[in-house]
């Protein structure tokens, strides 16, 4: 059992053997644990003063449709210029956005405008910071098979640091409120910067003809099979959100900060356990064949977790049932980007991760948590929520049936 147990996380980690990636894979578990704590204070801050679903998903909004608008930008741009000081360049400003947070917050100056203001201002950064960083990636591994376990490591500290962050901002919201927590994600971001400043990407590719943007939609959208993949993944992202709803799922349980920092933990037990597994696999760069048929499974699964915590009044039973649900959407999240960031030309690689990010995952977010947050305001959050999640059952159900048709 312990050999067994050594094999399965030595596979997970491959790409941790080249000192880059010990480098990257630190500083983004700093750098994220302070951004999920400062993501889920402010979702609390904002409910406190609004009381309101539909203000979370403006909140979302604000945030994320400036992202949808700088992504393909963003992409260019790393595309053409040094990726590793374009990071460095983001994770300044976000260092500045946290500041602006904390001082806004002691002096009491903060409200829900400027929530929305500073929320735009990070969302255009990380979408100059996400393609970046996730266009460099491949530069900091040896060989090209492990791309692959690369991105599904990165994935799997994504979903880890969601795990402690809500704790973590639960804890600087019970001792300290949320200025500590506002200053403790600004030393992150300090921290961060240094780790970057240490690495040593691999020249990225050069071509005499430079790629244009729509080589990259071309190849999103113009092969059948990735076609599907990037519209299973943007309807499951688009139709399921429940994370960032989850002040008012907990309030309709009659819990507090702890209870939906535990529900948001639950979550991303699953979400860690699914990212680990597909970590694991892909160390073998023939498993991702596979995936493309475990993904849909997946959805119905999410599909169906969903629905039966929306409708479960008990908090002990939503916990269970928050860890499949967060399983299946980091399966499907992870399992799609390992599937298509194998394929990619690194030419391309800055302008296919913003269509990815933002038109499969992020921008569906954006899109539809405004939309499901009036909607709940207005029938109720439960029924919203299985509305939403029927329509995942049948949209995974539909891409299964492909891909069996396709495989005959």
């Amino acid at each position: 059992m312990k050999n067994a147990l050594i094999k399965f996380f030595s596979e997970a980690s491959v790409s941790l053997q080249y000192r880059n990636m010990q480098f990257y894979c630190v500083g983004a578990v700093i750098s994220l644990l302070g951004s999920m704590m400062q993501e889920s204070m402010i979702a609390w801050v904002v409910y406190e003063m609004a009381g309101s679903t539909a203000v979370l998903g403006n909140i979302m909004a604000a945030y994320m449709l400036p992202m949808i608008a700088a992504s393909i930008p963003g992409g260019w741009l790393s595309d053409r210029f040094d990726r590793k000081r374009i990071v460095l360049v983001t994770q300044f400003i976000a260092l500045l956005i946290a500041l602006s947070y904390m001082l806004m917050t002691w002096t009491g100056s903060l409200n829900v405008t400027l929530v929305y203001v500073l929320s735009a201002a990070l969302g255009v950064n990380v979408a100059f910071e996400m393609s970046a960083r996730m266009a460099m990636l491949p530069q900091l591994v040896g060989k090209p098979e492990h791309i692959g376990n690369a991105f599904a490591l990165d994935s799997l500290i994504f979903y880890s640091t969601r795990l402690l962050g809500p704790g973590m901002g639960a804890f600087f919201l019970a001792l300290t409120g949320p200025v500590g927590g506002f200053a403790a994600n600004a030393v992150s971001y300090v921290l961060e910067l240094w780790v970057i400043s240490q690495l040593k990407p691999a020249p990225a590719f050069k071509d005499e003809k430079k790629a244009t943007l729509r080589d990259a939609f071309v190849f999103a959208y113009g092969d059948r099979r990735r076609r599907q993949v990037m519209l299973l993944l943007a309807m499951i992202t688009f139709f399921g959100v429940y994370i960032q709803l989850m002040p008012a799922f907990t309030a309709a349980r009659a819990g507090d900060a702890w209870a939906n920092s535990f529900l948001i933990f639950a979550s991303e037990i699953g979400a860690v356990f699914a990212s680990m597994i597909i970590a694991n696999k892909t160390a073998d760069s023939s498993f991702v064949g596979v995936l493309r048929n475990g993904i849909g499974w997946m959805g119905i699964l999410f599909a169906v977790c969903l629905a039966l915590f929306a409708i479960t009044p008990n908090m002990l039973t939503s916990l269970l049932l928050m860890v499949p649900t967060g399983f299946a959407m980091s399966a499907v999240f992870s399992g799609s980007q390992a599937i298509l960031q194998v394929e990619v030309d690194d030419r391309i690689r800055g302008a296919f991760t913003a269509m990815f990010y933002n038109f499969s995952y992020f921008g569906m977010l954006a899109l539809c948590g405004p939309l499901l947050g009036h909607i709940a305001s207005q029938i109720g959050l439960a029924a919203t929520t299985c509305g939403a999640a029927a329509i995942c059952l049948v949209g995974s159900a539909y891409y299964l049936v492909q891909d069996y048709r396709k495989a005959d």
